[in-house]
Formats: C-alpha cells, sequence, structure tokens
C-alpha cells in the first residue's frame, strides 16, 4: 500500500466514523415537532422548553435543530452583544450552535434564522462536528 492509498483509506474511515456519530445523535435526539415547531428553509426548529410571554436579559432559549444531515442544540441567549459560537460534540452528545441576540415574544422567528443564517458560512445545514469551538459574528 503507497502513502496515497493509505490517506484514502485513513479519509474513509474517518467520514464512515463521522457518519455512525451523526445516525447515533439523530436517533438519540428525537425531539418532538409540533404546532410550536418552525419549518425552514432545510430544517425543521422545535423549542425544547415553553417559551414564556416575556423574555428576561439573559434568559436562554433551546431549540432542536433537525436537518438531513444532523441534529444540532441552538440555544439563544437574551444579550445585546450579537456574537456567536459553535461548540463540538463530545463522544454520543450534540453540536451547540450558542447565539446572543436580542429576542422577544414576538421575533423569536426571526431570530432563529438570523442565528442559522450566521452558520451557513461554516456549513450549516450539513454543518460537521469541528474540533475545536468556532466564535462567530452574527449579521
Amino acid at each position: 500500500m503507497n502513502g496515497k492509498d493509505f490517506v484514502k483509506l485513513c479519509f474513509r474511515e474517518k467520514m464512515f466514523t463521522e457518519w455512525i456519530e451523526r445516525k447515533k445523535r439523530k436517533r438519540s435526539c428525537k425531539p418532538h415537532f409540533g404546532s410550536d415547531s418552525i419549518k425552514m428553509k432545510d430544517c425543521i426548529v422545535a423549542p425544547i422548553h415553553m417559551i414564556s410571554d416575556e423574555i428576561y436579559d439573559n434568559q436562554e432559549l433551546d431549540f432542536y435543530v433537525e436537518t438531513k444531515y444532523d441534529v444540532y442544540l441552538l440555544r439563544i441567549i437574551n444579550k445585546e452583544d450579537r456574537r456567536g459560537i459553535i461548540c463540538p460534540a463530545k463522544r454520543d452528545g450534540i453540536i451547540y450552535i450558542i447565539s446572543n441576540l436580542p429576542v422577544s415574544r414576538g421575533n423569536i422567528t426571526k431570530q432563529v434564522k438570523r442565528a442559522l443564517n450566521s452558520v451557513e458560512k461554516y456549513g450549516f445545514p450539513n454543518l460537521k462536528n469541528p474540533k475545536f469551538e468556532v466564535e462567530f459574528d452574527i449579521e
């Protein structure tokens, strides 16, 4: 086996391992998609908890985001700084997309779209598990 064949074999094995991890996440993170779910272009977003009418500073809103590729957890923190971070999944874990955005009951859908649009440049909706945390600005 020459060097090129060895590299190809390692790459295929890595891709297969990543595929298995994605399948495990999709199976273990079966979100409930109901009337409060949001259908967007390439995904379905479902709130994890009930969202109250009043949202306080630094309050966290959690959503499952399911694409054809994987399942993610989107956390929107009610803050003004418009920054985010993608946290890699640990073994048998889920990829977190944490976004700091000003949010109110009336603009939740808009802010979810805004957060997800900001991670498109990193591969979303086919976002692969990063090796390290990735920080990003939200426009």
